[in-house]
């Protein structure tokens, strides 16, 4: 064999890796074969560790997916001739335990000190749980949804509860791991762990019918796009961990990982499609690649001129998977001109007029929003597409930015597109995530409430309202015995004396439908309106659909209890 030096080029983030602190483990703990940087290991590597032996876990442990193993209890490795492995392996400033395959296509190991080597067997990984994919006839009832995954917090009560209401889909919305690489052996690895990760395997052996999309961290890196420049490979990475099929168009020619499936019988259609906000993706901000104004874009053409195709089919419900969130709208605070899509200011100012958003601002973190053009683009198409009798109702499902949101955006009436129509959106991130800050946001399911107790739920809430001086972002109790808002504000956003209500408990009768649930812990899962779950730790979405009432319930779920939920009619 010819060991040569292997030169790597690999980003500072990369090499950080194992910077942070790790538990220490005995080997039993170590996963038996495992790769990082190009090889794979049937042992242990100082590898980037500052010297000390590490491995990938079985199991994570406190969120860490490898350990700092002690030294004493790694097992004696031998050769497919039965000599015994140095302990340790010291081959081009690395040591390791056991046998490597660095430079060589089969794992080996030095057995003398005068540098002779000798082939180990190769060891053959146990067989990985599949995902299981939905069947075309059967019904959606109940879909669920999800993203930002991670081994840590309240993330397996979360999993184990949202295996417990065994939906008939459950998406996958993007950070389903946290690659953040070019390496495409360590992105295996990544999606490989989650596999092997116990709760997760509970949720493969559930076999819930899975649909997914990706976001930045499991496409490449953060806010990366079309210049991010493994894309091709990890498209296929996506595709072998969610086992899709050999005929699978994504396998064989199309570029990007979108895809739809019509499921249901005719009369109880449910359409699903799934873009790819990533592959196609124009930098949206100059530290990401050349800004290229007017023409910057989130699908790219070819994805777009699908999307239209898939709208113009019928169906009852249209359920539209991004990665990041759709409906909230442009944040202000920043200079306009700092988006890439902004241009000379003419046509992406009339983007935000179109849909008449100029003077809203909604999150900092990134959105579809940051390309006016492409944002208006999608609604409209789906307003064509509602307007032409292809659907009764369109959500929007979303991942990526830590919090649960419900959300409601009323697309204007146009001549080229029809009149009004109301689209609704889901997000729900993540598992073993929490977000408990201030997120701005106009566009949330509005909050309605009745006029001074008289229980007519018809009035929204005015949010935020000051009330004796200070700033409330939802109902309050302070000063009556029931949660009630402000219906009107001044100029200056204090609460007009007289107009206020109790604000619509669960079960109530609203103008959009119906209050679902509204968790007595309420005020203590958000900072803002209860249609915001960002204090709870994990979340993840439902949809409850009920074909003879004709209802949708949207709720937010937590480890412990439906937050919040409103119900629908289509």
């Amino acid at each position: 064999m010819k060991k040569t030096l292997l030169l790597l080029s690999i980003s500072t983030a990369l090499c950080s890796v194992h910077a942070f602190s790790a538990p220490e483990v005995h080997y039993d703990q170590c996963q038996s074969t495992f790769s990082y940087l190009g090889a794979s290991y049937q042992g242990t590597t100082d590898k980037n560790n500052s010297g000390s032996q590490w491995c990938y876990l079985k199991q994570a442990i406190d969120g860490s997916s490898w350990g700092n193993v002690r030294v004493e209890t790694i097992p004696e490795f031998t050769t497919i001739t039965g000599k015994s492995c140095n302990t340790p392996s010291n081959y081009q400033g690395e040591q390791f335990y056991g046998c490597s395959t660095r430079n060589h296509s089969t794992p080996w190991c030095y057995v003398d000190e005068q540098g002779s080597w000798e082939e180990c067997a190769t060891e053959t990984p146990e067989p990985l749980l599949s995902h299981t994919h939905p069947q075309q006839s059967k019904r959606l009832d109940r879909v669920a949804l999800g993203s930002c995954f991670k081994t840590k917090g309240d993330m397996p009560a979360a999993l184990a509860r949202l295996i417990g209401h065994k939906p008939d889909l459950f998406f996958w919305l993007g950070d389903n791991i946290y690659a953040d690489t070019t390496d495409m052996s360590t992105m295996r690895q990544k999606y490989d762990d989650k596999k092997r990760n116990a709760d997760y395997q509970k949720f493969l052996a559930a076999k819930i019918p899975v649909m997914a999309t990706w976001d930045d961290h499991d496409y490449g890196r953060n806010n990366d796009g079309k210049h991010y420049p493994k894309r091709a490979e990890s498209q296929l990475e996506y595709l072998r961990h969610f086992d899709a099929p050999a005929d699978d168009p994504r396998l064989n020619g199309r570029t990007g990982i979108y895809e739809a499936k019509m499921l249901g019988q005719k009369g109880e259609q449910t359409h699903v499609i799934t873009l790819d906000a990533r592959y196609f993706r124009s930098p949206t901000f100059s530290n990401y690649g050349e800004c290229e104004g007017d023409n910057t874009t989130i699908l790219g053409e070819e994805q777009w001129q699908w999307l239209e195709k898939e709208l113009s089919k019928p169906s009852e419900i249209k359920l539209i998977a991004s990665g990041i969130q759709v409906l909230p709208p442009l944040y202000q605070g920043r200079s306009r001109s700092s988006y890439c899509a902004y241009g000379d200011g003419k046509k992406f100012e009339q983007a935000l007029n179109n849909l008449q958003e100029s003077e809203m601002s909604g999150t900092s973190y990134e959105s579809w929003a940051e390309v006016p053009l492409e944002r208006e683009r999608l609604l409209r198409l789906v307003q064509k597409s509602i307007n032409a009798g292809n659907a009764k109702a369109v959500i929007f499902l979303s991942g990526d930015q830590h919090w649960g949101e419900l959300l409601q955006k009323d697309i204007p009436a146009s001549n080229a597109h029809g009149k009004m129509a109301r689209v609704y959106e889901v997000t729900a991130s993540g598992f073993g995530q929490n977000w408990p800050y201030h997120i701005e946001n106009p566009l949330r399911l509005p909050v309605y409430a009745d006029t001074k107790g008289d229980g007519n739920y018809t009035k929204q809430c005015q949010f935020p309202a000051k009330y004796a001086a200070v700033t409330y972002q939802g109902c309050i109790t302070k000063d009556h015995d029931k949660p009630w808002c402000y219906t009107k504000v001044d100029e200056s956003g204090n609460g007009v004396k007289g107009e206020w209500g109790n604000c619509a408990a669960s079960g109530a009768d609203i103008p959009t439908g119906q209050v679902g649930v509204v968790s007595k812990d309420i005020a203590n899962l958000t900072t803002s309106n209860r249609h915001l779950i960002n204090k709870s730790g994990s979340n993840y979405g439902m949809l409850d659909i009920d074909w003879q009432k004709r209802t949708i319930k949207m709720s937010i779920e937590t480890a412990e209890e439906e937050a919040v939920s409103t119900i629908i009619t289509f």
